[in-house]
């Protein structure tokens, strides 16, 4: 009797130990996916700053990735105002993509003075951009769904926010096709 006894806490161990071992490798896809997706290759991968910051041709193939998506987020942020509530989903992925290439390309160093000050400008009107879009996402919820009453101002505040990027963008827009 006293041998059945001691096995029951070894199979309750067991047992449980199978089931981590299942929840570890039943996640190893995900894990995978997620770090596939964070870690692909980009333009602004491997950018070794100087004292004097970066050389237009060093930095501009990563420039035109962030502009580009930019113009993805002009896209969706419009398509979001109009309604679209799928593009409020595609927006948020846009914006944390874009922060991810900022970071890439060196995070607060993109806003330290260069001595090509075209570039620096270039840089704080992405960032610029970047901050409008970020705020936007914090409110889109207002965007969509019936306004309780008398919340109708939030809904416009909202929109007046998420249009708030436009300069910024139109501004980095023109500076980027001025440095191609």
């Amino acid at each position: 009797m006293a041998y059945t006894s001691t096995t029951v806490p070894l199979r309750s161990r067991s047992r449980a130990r199978s089931l981590v071992i299942c929840a570890v490798f039943s996640g190893l896809p995900i894990v995978a996916a997620c770090g596939a997706l964070t870690g692909e290759k980009t333009m602004c991968d491997g950018l070794v700053y100087k004292e004097s910051g970066l050389a237009r041709e060093e930095y501009l193939p990563c420039a035109g990735e962030l502009m580009a998506t930019l113009d993805q987020l002009d896209t969706q942020i419009e398509n979001m105002i109009a309604g679209d509530e799928s593009a409020r989903s595609e927006a948020q992925t846009s914006v944390r993509k874009l922060g991810s290439l900022m970071k890439k390309a060196g995070g607060r160093n993109l806003l330290e003075r260069w001595d090509d000050r075209a570039l620096t400008s270039l840089n704080v009107d992405i960032s610029n951009a970047y901050s409008h879009h970020q705020a936007c996402m914090m409110v889109a919820g207002q965007l969509f769904g019936r306004a309780p009453l008398g919340d109708e101002k939030y809904r416009d505040a909202a929109k007046s926010e998420c249009s708030a990027y436009q300069r910024s963008y139109a501004e980095a827009n023109r500076a980027y096709r001025y440095l191609r």
